[in-house]
């Protein structure tokens, strides 16, 4: 998508922007109780060179908490992020609520110990432990995609990666490159075979 510019639209999406439709007015922030809550908030973090659109940040009054400016009191900071379908085998899901959560401290100088993904098949909230190790590991991978992006060049479709959902199958169309690999497979051995 950001390398070659594409956009692909499928009912996932729609579904998507369908949920998020709340969720990304920037304008439409709330209190609830001791709960301050804040929509589509710009994040970024310069150590990692990471910028981006954190879906809900929750700031709640909390003694152990930091200052917020023009917030009175203490606040601790939770990171919530919308997702359409339910919790995947992949760290996707993990690994994108960990790096709000990294850009969230880093910006704000403070330690953020959890947040939470909003599913909305299963209709309700996953907490997702950001630890030590999740962060090492979305070190790695935003390294990775720091370095594509600098080097314009698209990943390899990865073995246990699942097309028949994503919006850019009829732009990336791997059942095509699929079966030229094979062709070229087949064309080889017709060679070595004379």
């Amino acid at each position: 998508m950001y390398l070659e510019c594409e956009w692909g639209n499928n009912y996932k999406i729609v579904e998507g922007d369908l949920l998020h439709q709340r969720v990304d007015d920037p304008n439409f922030n709330e209190k609830r109780g001791a709960i301050y809550i804040s929509r589509s908030v710009p994040i970024f973090s310069n150590k990692l060179n990471l910028y981006g659109v954190a879906d809900i940040v929750e700031f709640t009054q909390n003694e152990k908490g930091i200052k917020i400016p023009r917030k009175k009191g203490l606040w601790k900071i939770n990171p919530v992020e919308y997702k359409n379908g339910k919790p995947e085998k992949s760290n996707a899901d993990n690994y994108q609520l960990c790096a709000q959560a990294m850009c969230l401290e880093e910006m704000f100088q403070t330690e953020i110990k959890s947040g939470d993904i909003f599913y909305g098949k299963i209709k309700r909230r996953v907490t997702v432990e950001i630890t030590e190790e999740l962060k090492e590991e979305v070190k790695v991978q935003v390294k990775n995609m720091n370095d594509l992006f600098l080097n314009q060049k698209v990943p390899n479709k990865s073995k246990d990666q699942i097309c028949s959902l994503c919006s850019l199958i009829n732009i990336c169309i791997p059942s095509v490159f699929n079966k030229q690999k094979k062709l070229k497979d087949r064309i080889s051995i017709l060679m070595r075979e004379n």
